[in-house]
């Protein structure tokens, strides 16, 4: 337990920089959200706009911030004579719990949020999608693959150095930009082709065993991942 406690005070500056940028998309999202809604027309329903700017945050903390951070981390705790095979399963266990404060502090933020807007504009619908995507499974399932792909990230720029960081930024612009531009234009350009046809029949069977696809993916991303992160520093040399 001392151990643990160590590596997350390590994670103190992770924690404090996550809430305090999440904090502040919160309150830009909260402030463009009712300036829109004031200046636009009528409308029967308000949104959760800072809660969504925060988990947009907390997602890019997961995802990029912590792998950056590991490479400090991580060099340091082996530099000092700690070793790699000690240091690493501590290391993912702190980035997990780490990931689990940022969430409870969103589920605070978003909570808040559908108060406000109860008290700000009675009467009208709050439209929260968050509902599900901040519920206990859901979280638990974020920390564990956004833990998973932060050490993978990191372990790729201590393995390979700042190249890794700009591949891994350049696929995740492309699946996020590229990904539904490509499933637009083949979907509605080619409605019969046979990948189609398969795509819809995976989609299908994903929402029929949505459950049970869900908790398989997680459960072998995370193993997946965490094992090549394992892999790609258990013989790497440290710099500090």
């Amino acid at each position: 337990m001392k151990a643990l406690w160590a590596q997350m005070k390590f994670q103190k500056d992770l924690i404090l920089t996550g809430t305090l940028v999440m904090l502040g998309m919160f309150v830009f999202g909260t402030i463009l959200h009712d300036v829109i809604l004031v200046s636009g027309d009528e409308v029967d329903s308000v949104f959760c706009m800072g809660s969504f700017m925060a988990l947009i945050v907390m997602c890019m903390m997961m995802f990029f911030f912590a792998g950056i951070h590991m490479v400090q981390i991580f060099n340091y705790a082996v530099a000092m004579g700690q070793t790699r095979k000690r240091t690493f399963p501590l290391y993912t266990i702190a980035t997990f719990l780490t990931f689990a404060v940022l969430e409870l502090i969103l589920k605070l933020m978003n909570v808040l949020e559908k108060w406000r807007l109860g008290r700000m504009f009675p009467g009208l619908e709050i439209e929260d999608f968050l509902e599900e995507v901040i519920g206990f499974n859901a979280l638990l399932a974020f920390a564990l693959v956004g833990t998973a792909i932060g050490v993978l990230l990191g372990a790729s720029i201590s393995r390979f150095g700042k190249a890794a960081f700009w591949v891994w930024w350049v696929l995740f612009m492309v699946v996020c930009i590229g990904g539904p531009r490509l499933t637009h234009y083949v979907t509605e350009d080619y409605p019969d082709s046979p990948f189609v046809t398969w795509v819809n029949g995976v989609l299908a069977f994903v929402m029929a065993h949505a459950e049970a696809v869900g908790v398989a993916a997680v459960i072998a991303a995370t193993v997946i991942f965490t094992g090549i992160a394992y892999l790609l520093v258990r013989r790497q040399q440290v710099n500090v």
